[in-house]
């Protein structure tokens, strides 16, 4: 049994690409991660022993809490969730679509830009944004 959701290839290609590409980019990435929001995991990278699966199923819900704390303090919907622990850094957010049905979340060590990691980050959720648009277009005609 695989432990990964099967996509339509043609998002399926984007997300690896994306993912794979953040932690090419950038030094002191660790990992990252592309998920549904709810918790089925798409694709990873991880270079410690941190299991993508559990990840993924944590993801989703860490969004989903600080876009509703967001708007319980009334400051609005979160772009981004960031637990920055003693050993590193963990940056999720959901990827922009007209369906909001993925996250993607990357690792990184404490001494990495988070400025950085956050732009490597959004822009793989917007390419993965645009890929899953494209596809639900293109099935819907």
């Amino acid at each position: 049994m695989s432990d990964r959701m099967k996509l339509p290839e043609p998002i399926a290609a984007v997300v690896e690409e994306s993912v794979r590409g953040v932690h090419r980019r950038v030094p002191g990435v660790t990992g990252c991660i592309a998920a549904t929001v709810d918790g089925r995991l798409l694709e990873h990278v991880v270079d410690n022993t941190a299991d993508p699966r559990r990840m993924a199923a944590m993801i989703g819900s860490m969004v989903a809490l600080g876009e509703t704390i967001g708007k319980e303090v009334r400051i609005g919907r979160s772009q981004f969730v960031v637990v920055h622990a003693l050993d590193g850094i963990l940056l999720m957010q959901r990827v922009p679509s007209r369906k909001e049905l993925l996250v993607v979340a990357t690792l990184a060590r404490t001494t990495t830009n988070l400025g950085v990691v956050l732009h490597e980050t959004r822009r793989a959720a917007g390419e993965i944004g645009e890929a899953l648009d494209r596809w639900l277009q293109s099935s819907a005609a």
